[in-house]
């Protein structure tokens, strides 16, 4: 199986949208609940061209023709924090442990210490993620703060929201 890391696009906007329904079904790490997610190809396309926007980026890993993983990232507008930058990182289960997220995360990594203006890249994630929580130690990042029982899942149940940090 031959995994290939790329810039995203806008001809990614119907691709992308089927990514996103299968991660938002099978996983409970993401905020977005699988039934609130209605997008359209246009709103898609829209998102899509903010990262034609200097700091942005949008990387999609894809097997054959189809879109299994992702990682977006935004530095942030206002020009007190214009230094920090946001990612956020899906990959379909099925994919998960063959180093996709690896691959995705060094691109984003590389591609902030190439842009002077971008000095710290930011994540959230549940706390009960654990695997992706050693896998961001393990790239250097650590723990800013954490919003209690931030998230409450349909079940009644609670999680925390870790905000990470690093800088490039």
């Amino acid at each position: 199986m031959e995994i290939r890391i790329r810039k995203g696009k806008i001809d990614d906007a119907v691709q992308l949208i089927k990514h996103l329904q299968i991660v938002l079904g099978e996983s409970n790490f993401m905020l977005t609940a699988p039934e609130e997610y209605h997008a359209s190809i246009e709103k898609q396309e829209k998102w899509l061209k903010e990262f034609e926007k200097d700091g942005h980026l949008l990387l999609v890993a894809e097997v054959g023709n189809s879109i299994i993983g992702m990682l977006d990232f935004e530095r942030c507008n206002k020009k007190r924090i214009s230094h920090v930058g946001y990612l956020s990182i899906s990959i379909q289960e099925e994919y998960c442990n063959q180093g996709i997220g690896h691959k995705l995360m060094v691109e984003l990594l590389e591609y902030a210490k190439e842009h002077p203006d971008i000095e710290k890249v930011c994540l959230e994630v549940f706390s009960h993620n654990e695997r992706a929580i050693h896998f961001y130690k393990k790239l250097g990042f650590k723990e800013e703060g954490r919003k209690v029982r931030f998230v409450r899942f349909e079940d009644g149940t609670y999680v925390d929201e870790i905000e990470m940090y690093t800088f490039v």
